[in-house]
């Protein structure tokens, strides 16, 4: 160096011992430096972070330098909640910081709240590749509870290392293992070995087991040696070495060819045959092996076309000769009676050649045909005839009538108090609001309980059906039986198509023919009785058939006005209407029994348009056991209560022996259809507008309930009041307007001009209410909701 350098060098140095040496004229406080900071940090001119203690700034760059270097004396592997206590900044500065590190820094990685660098994950890979030339198998799930990380972070890293750190190859099936070359040299050559020495299909578990193979690699390297053809066999059940097994082709060639011999000589597959050949699965097997040939697999077997075809032709015989067959015997003894079964239902549905619809299937393997069980039933014809003249003549019958009549009623009383029981409060509240609103509230209660008793039955709308689902059991039991199971059994026995037949068979075909025959016997004692009445007096049987007739008639009316009178409300209203409808009908109804039973009795009665009084004169004189019924029911038309009247008009009934017929379904089906035609009748040919309106709202109260409604003149404001809430607003409207011209009408007699002026308003809106309730229809789904 110069001398001049020098000598300015110890210039400079000089001149820098005196600046440190020197004291400054100014001097910052503690204060004024925190204001200076907290002013750059407002100004967003420096970021820093506070120390948990407060009394430190960390900048940003100078904590990631820190963590950096604490990661570095950690040996690369750090937890960021041991960074918290060493640097004294919060758990949140240091992850966020370290999350930067991480994004900027490649070789640095942020995982489950920890920081590792590449360093030390190629120090970790080293002692993983140490252990795998060791094992020659390592897993990943055992590297993840070894280093506690990731098992996806872990892959990651391996596979990146593999081939260079990590000498070894991944499992094309398990991404999971790794192995080496020499380890799997190892077991595939004692894999190669083990399976060329096998002649016999074997568990692949036994082979692992016997042998200290691993599961996984077994698998791989067996479909390996068999795709190259190395070992000839297959592998069947799946990849589960609990239920694989290992089939060499020298047992699959002899086996397969002794199950096409087998099929092609009996021409069925038995599974638990197959299953003893050493196949895990019989039936896929088959569907497999015989994809290509029409076979029907069954519970226990499979079957061929050849079988398909006997019985195919059997059971055409048996329908077409119109006799039966049991299918069972013609198949072979592997066959049970759900495999026969099937095989019916197969041939029934496949074949272009039977009338399956005229098929019955008997048990489970027997075929006949409808045509053959009518035959049967002609042999019990004449048995039919005489049995029932003979319970006709001894009397039976005309008991067994009686007493399906006393078990009705006491089937309804149990159910009547049930009732009353359940709602024993109710009834006991609303019975304090008066004499005839207790009444007429009682009635009400047991009308809903005797609805849906029967409406657990066929939801018939019928009367005579709800009555005869409420004695439907006792009926059943009191009603004459024309022969037992057994006794129909022994008869069919006798007959020569039914001579070899089992006894299973013959025991289903009565039980099939029962029914039938009980009804045949039935019809044959009712027409044998009506014929012995006949007989007896031809005429009383055409007065007996009218009353009869008339009875159900008005019995009908007023249970359809009952169910018409619920829909109101109103107690009030609800027993108006209940008194005018007993007032009416009920009194027809009781008019109709006394002119009866004084004709029969020879008690004077000159009209059956009796007044009450006179009719109580009629009852007076009758005999007891029918002047109480009669009495009691005469009683029951003066008051409010439906049901009271319904429950006495059966046991008047049962003392003047009128027997009620069966409801006719179809005939039932029409009387809405007769009484809304009625009524357009009556609303064609009224003329008067009170009439009209009157025919109006009651074909209108029809049109919406499904209901006829016996209801007065004096009732229309509460019906017009109840189909304003069912009815378009325009309909409503009409018939509020009609209703105020009819009042405004009987109110206005004195002023002619305002009366001409009411009747012309009425003349012009007569038409449109009759076009409006003949023309309005609603649905009954509709009017129920």
């Amino acid at each position: 160096m110069a001398s001049s350098d020098w000598i300015e060098v110890q210039r400079l140095a000089a001149e820098f011992q005196r600046a440190q040496l020197s004291s400054a004229l100014q001097k910052l406080s503690e204060r004024n430096c925190i204001e200076i900071v907290s002013k750059l940090i407002d100004l967003k001119l420096i970021d820093v972070f506070y120390t948990n203690d407060g009394k430190e700034y960390v900048t940003l760059e100078q904590l990631s330098r820190e963590i950096c270097d604490e990661l570095y004396l950690h040996g690369g592997r750090i937890s960021l909640t041991e960074l918290v206590p060493i640097l004294n900044i919060s758990y949140h500065a240091i992850e966020s910081r370290a999350q930067n590190i991480s994004q900027t820094k490649p070789e640095i990685h942020l995982v489950s709240g920890q920081l590792i660098d590449d360093d030390h994950l190629d120090r970790i890979a080293e002692e993983i590749n140490e252990n795998l030339q060791q094992t020659g198998q390592i897993t990943v799930v055992d590297l993840t509870k070894q280093y506690e990380l990731p098992m996806e972070f872990i892959l990651q890293q391996i596979r990146k290392r593999l081939g260079t750190i990590i000498q070894g190859q991944q499992d094309k099936y398990d991404h999971h293992v790794f192995f080496t070359e020499g380890f799997l040299a190892r077991n595939r050559a004692r894999i190669r070995g083990a399976l060329s020495a096998i002649t016999v299909p074997t568990s692949v578990s036994a082979i692992i087991a016997q042998n200290k193979l691993p599961e996984r690699l077994f698998f791989a390297v067996a479909d390996e040696l068999i795709t190259t053809k190395r070992i000839q066999a297959s592998l069947s059940g799946g990849r589960q070495a609990t239920v694989a097994t290992f089939i060499p082709d020298v047992h699959s060639r002899s086996q397969n060819e002794w199950i096409d011999n087998f099929l092609k000589q009996n021409g069925y597959l038995e599974y638990a045959a197959l299953t003893r050949l050493g196949l895990g699965d019989p039936k896929s097997f088959c569907r497999k092996r015989f994809r290509e040939t029409p076979l029907l697999y069954l519970s226990s077997c499979c079957v061929g076309s050849y079988i398909l075809q006997q019985i195919e032709a059997a059971v055409e015989e048996a329908l077409v000769s119109q006799s039966w067959v049991d299918v069972l015997p013609l198949l072979p003894s592997v066959f049970d009676e759900e495999d026969a079964e099937q095989i019916i239902q197969h041939v029934l549905k496949n074949s272009q050649n039977l009338p399956g619809k005229d098929a019955l299937v008997i048990g489970h393997s027997a075929v006949t045909s409808n045509a053959f069980v009518q035959n049967l039933k002609l042999v019990f014809k004449p048995m039919i005839e005489e049995k029932a003249s003979e319970v006709v003549a001894s009397g039976d019958y005309l008991q067994s009538l009686a007493d399906q009549r006393n078990a009705k009623e006491k089937s309804f009383k149990p159910e009547q108090s049930n009732e009353k029981k359940d709602r024993k409060d109710e009834r006991r509240k609303k019975a304090n609001e008066g004499k005839l609103g207790g009444g007429t509230q009682g009635r009400e209660t047991k009308t809903r309980a005797t609805k849906k008793k029967y409406q657990k039955g066929k939801n018939d709308s019928d009367d005579e059906g709800e009555e005869e689902f409420v004695g439907g059991s006792s009926s059943a039991s009191t009603e004459l039986q024309f022969m037992s199971l057994d006794e129909i059994s022994n008869v069919l026995r006798k007959q020569e198509s039914l001579s070899d037949a089992p006894d299973e068979f013959v025991e289903d075909i009565a039980r099939r023919l029962y029914p039938s025959l009980q009804s045949s016997f039935q019809e044959a004692a009712r027409l044998a009785f009506e014929a012995v009445l006949s007989a007896t007096s031809g005429q009383r049987r055409q007065t007996h058939s009218e009353l009869q007739n008339k009875v159900q008639l008005l019995l009908q009316n007023i249970k359809q006005g009952e169910k018409a009178i619920q829909f109101f409300t109103s107690l009030e209203v609800q027993q108006q209407l209940s008194r005018h409808l007993l007032k009416t009908v009920g009194s027809e109804l009781v008019n109709e029994l006394v002119s009866y039973v004084s004709q029969d009795t020879n008690v004077a009665n000159d009209s059956k348009d009796l007044s009450p009084e006179a009719r109580q004169k009629i009852i007076n004189g009758l005999p007891q056991n029918i002047r109480a019924p009669l009495q009691g029911l005469h009683k029951a038309s003066q008051g409010a209560i439906v049901e009271e009247f319904l429950s006495e008009a059966d046991v008047a009934l049962a003392a003047c022996d009128v027997v009620l017929r069966k409801a006719d379904k179809k005939k039932d089906k029409t009387i809405p259809i007769q009484q809304r035609h009625v009524l357009i009748e009556q609303l064609s040919a009224a003329q008067d507008a009170a009439l009209v309106l009157h025919v109006a709202v009651l074909l209108l109260f029809h049109t919406v309930t499904q209901t006829v409604l016996n209801a007065s003149g004096r009732f229309v404001p509460q019906i017009i009041s109840f189909l304003q809430l069912h009815l378009p607003q325009s309909i409503g409207e009409l018939l509020s307007e009609l209703q105020g011209l009819v009042i405004q009408e009987l109110t206005s007699k004195g002023d002619e001009e305002l009366l001409e002026a009411v009747r012309q308003k009425m003349e012009n809106l007569i038409p449109r209410v009759r076009e409006a309730a003949v023309a309005y229809k609603k649905s009954i789904a509709t009017t129920q909701e």
